[in-house]
């Protein structure tokens, strides 16, 4: 081969070779643009997504805070027109169980305000997370009691103190319980265990409920999410309890999960928190309680099934 044609040949190969080159990198960069355009369409969807439930929760809670003003508005007006004893009685009644509802309504948003500001402070003690369940119980027991639910405890005495503010357990346990409550069918029951594990108290709150689907398991912590907001009138309330639950407990330094076989198969809800500073980890006791998720005798009966696609509060 004459030295022109191997200059030419030489020459040829590099404009393939850059011209390989190229193609390499056009196809790179194609592929750049498509995950970058791809991540964008992901991101888009999310971001619509979260507007479509905040306009669903706006909607829900102007309904829940309208309905209360619309019960004290309509009795307001019988009463001033005149009442029987009897009416004066229930309308005096009514107006009050109204203001609670509003009052609890106000008060979830002004602390789903405060979280999302981090201006969420506690007020930290020892404290004894018997006492705080004891509280919780007593505080639900006449929705319970009107329901015909049992309320079982299972407290090992020996399991706290706890380091925490005692209002705000409170309000964590009055949450899960109450959720328990309005979730759980007529004649079911809840059980509430106390015990240590691995150097924390660890509660359990466990019902016969309806049960929580396994698509919304992982998103029952969510705010603004709620598994079908179409049920929300049957049974009420904004859906921030379990936010503002999970966010008390981890300010606390513990941690919350929550567990359901399914739909119809009712709901268990964990948390666990540190001991106060000092306490030393004591031998189990013979006769410790259960695990939290254990249901009294007679749970183990198929409660009625309902739709689990629902807004657990």
């Amino acid at each position: 081969m004459s030295p022109d044609a191997e200059q030419e040949l030489g020459a040829a190969r590099q404009a393939l070779e850059e011209l390989r080159e190229q193609l390499t990198a056009a196809r790179a960069l194609a592929a750049e643009r498509q995950a970058l355009l791809e991540s964008e369409r992901a991101a888009r969807a999310g971001a619509e997504r979260v507007n479509a439930l905040k306009d669903e929760f706006l909607a829900i809670v102007s309904h829940e805070l309208r309905s209360p003003l619309s019960a004290i508005a309509g009795w307001a007006h019988i009463l001033r027109r005149g009442a029987t004893p009897q009416d004066f009685d229930k309308g005096l009644q009514v107006i009050e169980q109204s203001v609670q509802v509003q009052t609890k309504l106000i008060e979830d948003l002004m602390d789903i305000s405060r979280i999302t500001s981090g201006r969420l402070r506690l007020e930290v003690q020892s404290v004894e997370p018997r006492g705080v369940i004891d509280a919780a119980v007593e505080a639900v027991r006449p929705a319970a009691d009107a329901k015909g639910i049992r309320i079982r405890k299972v407290l090992d005495l020996a399991a706290g103190p706890v380091q925490g503010d005692p209002d705000r357990l409170q309000q964590v346990m009055v949450n899960l319980l109450s959720n328990a409550v309005k979730f759980t069918p007529e004649q079911g029951n809840i059980e509430v265990a106390l015990r240590r594990r691995d150097g924390e108290a660890e509660i359990g709150v466990a019902d016969t409920g309806i049960g929580i689907s396994p698509g919304f398991l992982p998103h029952v912590f969510d705010r603004f999410r709620q598994a079908d907001a179409s049920i929300h009138p049957r049974y009420g309330g904004l859906g921030l309890g379990l936010a503002i639950v999970k966010h008390l407990v981890e300010l606390h330094g513990g941690t919350v999960r929550a567990e359901s076989a399914g739909e119809g198969r009712g709901a268990t809800f964990v948390l666990r928190l540190p001991l106060a500073a000092g306490r030393t980890e004591l031998a189990p006791s013979r006769h410790a309680p259960p695990s939290p998720a254990a249901m009294p005798a007679g749970a183990a009966r198929n409660p009625p099934a309902e739709s689990a696609a629902h807004s657990r509060v």
